[in-house]
């Protein structure tokens, strides 16, 4: 399955930058109010909802969305909710536990999904969605907080080919059409995200 393969391919990613987090980094700003903890522990949680998910019963027999309409819901009204958990979740351990918590996370949602057709239906906050479309909402998550991490830790963006093509993919959907060509992939992940400012009043497509 091929958001499987960015999926564990982008989480693999991520497990290299995390094991070079220095112990005095954990504290720093990384995305609006919170700290590369908190950034992290979201990171955590995205990673293994898939596991967690498929142990929830599924109401319906029907996808209530795809990969793209997944992102058309009220995000602003949502946020400080999401804000709320992650301090709670980084709260919760100690910061130098998070690379391999989040290891441990991907790992076994990704040993979950090995095993079921991209067709199988799982449950998810949206409604009942396809495996395959729900991974491929995590590889979003991953490639756009991967590169907040990396931008926190002052490094360059590196987000692996087959994740950042999906991510792309599931934007130019919600941008209603191929993405600009004077962008790259990558600043087009970024522009569409809000990350970076670009002259054109249809960004940002995702906050």
């Amino acid at each position: 399955m091929q958001e499987l393969d960015a999926f564990t391919g982008e989480c693999d990613a991520i497990d290299g930058t995390l094991a070079g987090v220095p112990a005095d980094a954990w504290g720093r700003p990384a995305l609006g109010e919170w700290a590369l903890t908190e950034l992290v522990a979201h990171l955590v949680r995205g990673a293994s909802r898939v596991d967690a998910y498929l142990d929830e019963p599924v109401e319906g027999d029907a996808p209530a969305c795809d990969r793209v309409s997944y992102w058309q819901f009220d995000l602003a009204a949502e946020a400080p909710a999401i804000a709320e958990r992650a301090r709670r979740e980084a709260a919760k351990v100690d910061a130098e536990t998070l690379p391999a918590l989040f290891s441990d996370s991907w790992r076994a949602s990704a040993q979950r999904a090995g095993g079921l057709p991209p067709g199988q239906l799982l449950a998810t906050p949206r409604g009942p969605m396809r495996l395959g479309d729900y991974l491929a909402t995590r590889v979003v998550e991953l490639v756009v907080h991967h590169l907040d991490v990396r931008a926190a830790l002052d490094l360059p963006p590196a987000p692996t080919p087959a994740a950042g093509r999906l991510a792309m993919e599931v934007l130019e959907g919600l941008l209603g059409t191929p993405r600009p060509r004077n962008l790259g992939r990558t600043r087009f992940i970024l522009a569409a995200t809000g990350r970076i400012a670009v002259d054109d009043d249809r960004f940002p497509v995702l906050r």
